[in-house]
């Protein structure tokens, strides 16, 4: 999921992310994806409407980060409702068997590569194949779980409260948006933004000096540890756990 040469390059490995999940997927499955697929470069800032025929779709991210941005007259400011990475996707309707626009507005927040599947592709052959089905269901379990986590952290009122829970269950978000882009996702200021992620980086780092001490006088404590503070424990050179 980095950078890529190709748009081949790109929809194989997409690919092989689907085979990952549904190991019986078979040569129909392949030509079904090149035939009614369409992949689109999308540039930073650029609208997705800014597409011809964009209703009915579902846009999956290949590369790059695509956003539901909607403006809120109340702030008199853009926000971004959610947020997706690559191999996950949404629709341009509220639901696959639905007519109505989606609410907000599609905008690539950083450059890449689209997959624009037809509704009506997904619709002749979703319940035949199986393998279609779970490919809808990956997509759907992905979004619903970021969407649960943000309406958690819209009922968190302490902003440093707010962040640590952002980057504690959507670190990938976390790492991969900009200062700016996740003050417009948390729906606060970007200089909270900036201080609470200088107060997380501090904590942090001292939850893993302890850390450190405790593994270097037993080392099979790490199974006790959490899992974000092993992340960040294992990419400390050896010698500084000795």
């Amino acid at each position: 999921m980095g950078n890529y040469h190709s748009k081949k390059e790109a929809l194989l490995d997409f690919y092989a992310y689907w085979k990952k999940h549904c190991p019986q997927l078979e040569d129909f499955h392949w030509r079904w994806l090149t035939d009614n697929g369409e992949i689109l470069a999308m540039k930073r800032g650029q609208p997705i409407s800014e597409f011809p025929h964009q209703q009915s779709v579902l846009y999956i991210v290949l590369a790059g980060v695509l956003a539901k941005e909607r403006y809120c007259p109340v702030r008199r400011e853009k926000l971004i409702l959610t947020v997706a990475l690559p191999y996950m996707g949404f629709f341009t309707t509220i639901h696959i068997f639905s007519n109505r626009p989606a609410l907000g507005d599609l905008v690539c927040i950083q450059p890449g590569l689209l997959l624009k599947i037809p509704y009506k592709a997904i619709a002749l052959n979703r319940d035949q194949e199986a393998a279609i089905e779970t490919l809808i269901d990956l997509l759907g379990n992905k979004k619903k779980s970021q969407l649960d986590h943000l309406r958690v952290i819209a009922t968190i009122p302490n902003i440093m409260d707010r962040y640590f829970y952002f980057a504690d269950n959507l670190p990938h978000l976390a790492t991969t948006l900009s200062q700016n882009q996740q003050a417009m996702l948390l729906h606060v200021s970007e200089r909270s933004i900036q201080r609470a992620r200088l107060l997380f980086g501090r904590l942090r780092l001292d939850v893993v000096g302890r850390l450190c001490l405790d593994f270097s006088a037993d080392p099979l404590k790490i199974g006790n540890f959490p899992p974000s503070c092993v992340v960040v424990l294992a990419k400390i050179p050896a010698v500084s756990l000795k």
